[in-house]
């Protein structure tokens, strides 16, 4: 309780009082650096509760949606398609180029193709048939990495195959029956993921959040130090003004925070906040240094 005092205490002067900045440059880098560390893990904790009750509102979906996925998936493999992979090479009964699109569930594929099956093709012949795999006879050809804004292809050869494969609607129908156990208990397992993922959101979420936050605030810092030099408010160096900044931080966050539960978003105002009220620090307590004197 004491702990949550204290940054009770900091969040309200950080948010209000000017004059405390002051006593943050004195003050230890960790205490501001714990500070900023649980204000973000408690409004990570605001985000997983925000998430737990949406999910609470989908959650009766969720049978249905597994239903609909089920159905789905039964009814992916073509009936008249036979696929035989063999001394790896691959087989099958049908004309080729065969194509397998996308179910209906995924919506709109924007012309692009699921599966290509064209045993006489090679793996040059990739881009030409639009498609996420083309299964040649030696090979399955599907995206790699995405390297200077040009995905590169990735072989599957079926020569790794330690045996001989044979694929047909009723063998694949099969299989699809043999899950039926996990998908009845799809649900549950839903369930038990997403509370384990709240429980630990709070503390990772806030250790990513104040990560990226310390990262943007070094160059927030650099901003606010050549503004300190032009109007020589004071003589504090960058690392006092990061320091400093880990709680003038606290109305940009909050600000963005609720903009971003609410759905919106407004360009560049973290930053400006921030500048704005660090600047609005620095004058006001060469002010109040200067009427003292």
């Amino acid at each position: 309780m004491k702990k949550f005092a204290t940054f009770w205490t900091s969040f309200q002067k950080s948010l209000l009082d000017y004059t405390y900045y002051k006593d943050i440059a004195k003050a230890s880098y960790w205490s501001s650096f714990k500070y900023l560390l649980f204000l973000l893990v408690c409004l990570s904790l605001v985000r997983t509760i925000q998430l737990g009750v949406g999910y609470t509102f989908m959650r009766k979906n969720i049978p249905s949606y597994v239903a609909i996925g089920q159905k789905e998936l039964a009814a992916f493999y073509p009936r008249e398609l036979e696929l035989r992979i063999s001394n790896g090479n691959l087989y099958t009964n049908v004309k080729e180029p065969y194509v397998i699109e996308f179910p209906k569930i995924f919506g709109d594929s924007e012309g692009k193709h699921l599966i290509v099956i064209d045993t006489k093709g090679t793996a040059d012949d990739y881009p030409k048939y639009n498609t996420i795999i083309l299964a040649t006879k030696k090979a399955l050809v599907f995206p790699g990495k995405e390297q200077a804004s040009r995905t590169t292809t990735q072989l599957y050869y079926f020569s790794d195959l330690k045996r001989s494969v044979y694929m047909d609607h009723t063998e694949y129908t099969k299989m699809i029956q043999s899950l039926n156990p996990f998908f009845s208990k799809l649900p549950k397992l839903i369930d038990q993921l997403v509370v384990i993922g709240l429980i630990l959101f709070p503390f990772f979420g806030g250790l990513l959040w104040v990560s990226s936050t310390l990262f943007g605030l070094t160059f927030l810092t650099i901003v606010i130090w050549l503004v300190e030099k032009i109007i020589k408010t004071s003589s504090y160096g960058y690392k006092t003004l990061f320091q400093m900044g880990m709680h003038g931080l606290t109305w940009s966050i909050l600000f963005t925070f609720l903009l971003e539960i609410t759905n919106q978003k407004v360009s560049f105002l973290y930053n400006l906040i921030f500048i704005a009220w660090m600047i609005f620090v620095l004058i006001k307590n060469k002010e109040l240094k200067l009427n003292k004197t």
